[in-house]
């Protein structure tokens, strides 16, 4: 189930990318799993050349996920997407990125993914589903707009 999840979730973030993506590089993939909790917990600004901004938080009853765009404002395409995961639970809070176009570190996120137990990767399912219907709606909304 992890693997059918992890694979339904980045293959949507591939066909929402599609059109206009260079590939999460290493260090854009360093920031969002390291430095980006970092900024926050010290209050500094956003990577310089990137924007991040919200994409959808799916609250469950013991975890909560948090979607968050990586996006370089050179030429607006997406760099990665950051998730927040949190175990209320016991107040554990994970920052993982999923990776565009990069099969190295595409690898690297289900190794972190798949370190949870299953209550977590369980909730991070139905959240990925989730989060794909949110993909799938804004790739849409940019077709039509086409």
């Amino acid at each position: 189930m992890k693997k059918f999840t992890l694979l339904l979730t980045l293959f949507t973030v591939f066909a929402y990318s599609q059109d206009k993506f260079n590939g999460t590089t290493l260090e854009e993939y360093n920031y969002m799993t390291k430095g980006y909790k970092i900024q926050v917990s010290s209050g500094l600004d956003v990577k310089k050349g990137y924007v991040i901004t919200d994409l959808v938080t799916n609250n469950f009853d013991t975890y909560t996920f948090d979607y968050k765009t990586f996006i370089r404002q050179k030429d607006g395409t997406l760099a990665g997407i950051i998730l927040i995961a949190t175990s209320k639970l016991w107040s554990n809070v994970y920052y993982l990125a999923i990776p565009v176009n990069n099969v190295d570190l595409l690898s690297d996120l289900n190794s972190q993914i798949s370190i949870w137990d299953e209550s977590m990767t369980t909730a991070y399912a139905n959240s990925a589903t989730l989060l794909n219907s949110v993909l799938l709606n804004l790739s849409w909304e940019n077709d039509l707009k086409k």
